[in-house]
């Protein structure tokens, strides 16, 4: 993840309270305002950032020194049903009610939600935040919203429609490492399915010269939600869309390319084998870059093999699976002649290093998201749209997620936030089935105490682990408990499913690391809500929550 200078110059951590909208502002193009608090101090600052980083400010979000903390957030993540998108409300964001997400020294006026009634609760969805979740999978498509034939930029303009077979010719204006099939699938929607055209041409048709950020919803009918929201009695604020269903494909079968994608098909002379590896080569240096997004960068330079940065998409689930296919460009490569008209043996490509070979050295790479332009001097990057974990899959983690909701409910004053992450791969105890084993990272604040930190892996298919609280001793910057959290499962993974004592002892000096063993492992009761409540109640216990 990129670091965001602009929020790094804060000097403290800093939540993602609002996007205020876009503005136009000559020398650097369209830019979005996004309102910050300050953790400690509560101070309110609305900064004025590259559009191209709308991927990667989901409200509610935090930041350490400019670095997304993405384990803490506001709200509690659930599903919902749209019966048809389109039907929505929109209303100005003053009708917010103040105990709702409420941000001392701030109001929200001008900016738009959409309102929806979702059994008996209004659930007020920010139009910003759905237009992210619609469209923006990437830097290109975020630059590209409110510039006029932004797409056919990106793309051979193709007829809104069905097409029984589609090829999309992405261009050199695209970064060639953000397609894969998920990516092509998704942009076929917005540039060529009637629906999401009109409605990705209504965002800048309906908000260019406004104050505030209005379009269209597409109607996808019987819309399955998964949104990470906050709820104050019948009345829902959405933070963000986390996935979402009801789209269809244009086509029976998909195709893309794109200039910079080739396949070579080079001459190798019977029996060659390749070169071997020299003993005495010096270990190769591996830099890891650390990119700092600059704000007050103009244009960046043009280069369709610009590096990718792991971001977490949030593709759609589409009404079926279509045949979705690659298709570079085959060059023929050419055998090299000596002078006396004999065939070149080709040098081998250099193998793979081992771990032991390579000497990584950091790099701070100060880069660019804004529109590319010629001349310019920063490095461009790309956020990649990456394939998440199935949200619909739990696990046994269910009955912990109702329990932290209970315990939510007991103690107001208590901040809580919930994330589920993914175990690394490469160990049997990483996978579950056809699932990446997930796990389940809750974050409780109490008004006047340390962080506390409750770790539980899922235990289906019979894996026995016990539940990892972490107890911090002082406040620390939420870039440093992700650290620990990282730390402690990869050496979890690497130790056939056990958590780590050394790794645990390694971190005392900053937190204790408490076993919680059999927390919600009763199978035949982990349905009974009056379980989840025995065990927030002990949980509370246990911890010395004030109630």
């Amino acid at each position: 993840m990129p670091l965001i200078k602009a929020f790094a110059d804060q000097g403290e951590d800093l939540e993602l309270i609002w996007l205020p909208g876009f503005v136009e502002k000559a020398g650097k193009g369209w830019l979005v305002r996004a309102a910050t608090r300050g953790i400690e101090t509560n101070r309110v600052v609305v900064h004025h950032l590259p559009l191209g980083l709308l991927p990667v400010l989901p409200l509610g979000c935090c930041y350490s020194n400019g670095d997304p903390a993405s384990l803490v957030r506001h709200g509690d993540v659930v599903d919902l049903v749209i019966p048809n998108v389109a039907n929505g409300e929109e209303i100005g964001s003053a009708c917010i009610p103040p105990d709702l997400f409420p941000i001392a020294g701030y109001e929200r006026k001008i900016q738009r939600v959409i309102r929806y009634r979702v059994n008996g609760i209004d659930v007020l969805v920010p139009t910003i935040e759905m237009i992210r979740s619609l469209f923006v999978h990437n830097v290109a498509i975020a630059n590209a919203l409110m510039q006029p034939s932004g797409l056919m930029n990106l793309c051979r303009a193709e007829s809104p429609g069905f097409h029984p077979r589609l090829h999309l010719h992405f261009t050199d204006v695209l970064p060639v490492k953000i397609l894969n099939r998920t990516f092509a699938a998704e942009f076929a929607w917005t540039a060529v399915h009637p629906d999401g055209r009109r409605s990705w041409d209504s965002v800048a048709a309906q908000s260019k010269g406004k104050e505030y950020v209005s379009f269209s919803p597409p109607p996808l009918l019987n819309s399955i939600w998964t949104v990470r929201w906050v709820r104050a009695g019948d009345t829902a604020l959405v933070l963000e869309i986390l996935h979402l269903t009801g789209k269809h494909h244009p086509c029976d079968h998909l195709l893309y390319s794109h200039p910079s994608m080739r396949k070579t098909v080079s001459f190798r002379p019977k029996g060659f084998m390749g070169d071997e590896d020299d003993p005495d080569t010096p270990p190769q240096v591996r830099r890891v870059h650390d990119y700092v997004v600059d704000d007050e960068a103009t244009g960046s330079r043009i280069d369709a093999h610009q590096p990718a940065l792991p971001v977490l998409g949030k593709p759609s689930s589409f009404d079926r699976e279509i045949d979705i296919t690659k298709v570079p460009k085959t060059v023929q490569q050419e055998p090299a002649t000596s002078l006396n008209g004999e065939i070149d043996s080709p040098k081998s490509r250099p193998k793979k290093p081992s771990p032991d070979a390579v000497v990584r050295d950091r790099v701070r790479v100060t880069t660019s998201v804004s529109g590319e332009e010629i001349g310019a001097t920063l490095p461009p990057i790309e956020f990649h749209l990456l394939e998440p974990a199935d949200p619909n899959y739990l696990g046994e983690l269910e009955p912990l997620i109702g329990a932290l909701h209970l315990m939510a409910e007991m103690l107001p004053t208590m901040r809580m936030a919930m994330s589920l992450c993914l175990l690394k791969p490469g160990r049997a105890v990483s996978v579950i089935g056809h699932h990446r084993r997930p796990c389940l990272i809750a974050t409780l604040q109490p008004e006047k105490s340390p962080p506390l930190v409750l770790m539980d892996v899922d235990h289906a298919g019979g894996f026995s682990l016990s539940s990892l609280a972490l107890r911090y001793t002082r406040m620390l910057p939420f870039r440093d408990m992700e650290e620990h959290i990282k730390r402690l499962l990869d050496g979890m993974v690497d130790n056939h499913g056990r958590w780590d004592a050394d790794l645990m002892n390694a971190f005392s000096t900053t937190c204790d690391c408490v076993r919680l063993p059999r927390v919600l492992r009763h199978r035949e009761r982990m349905d009974q809500k009056a379980y989840w409540k025995t065990w927030a109640m002990r949980l509370i216990e246990r911890f010395e929550l004030e109630r």
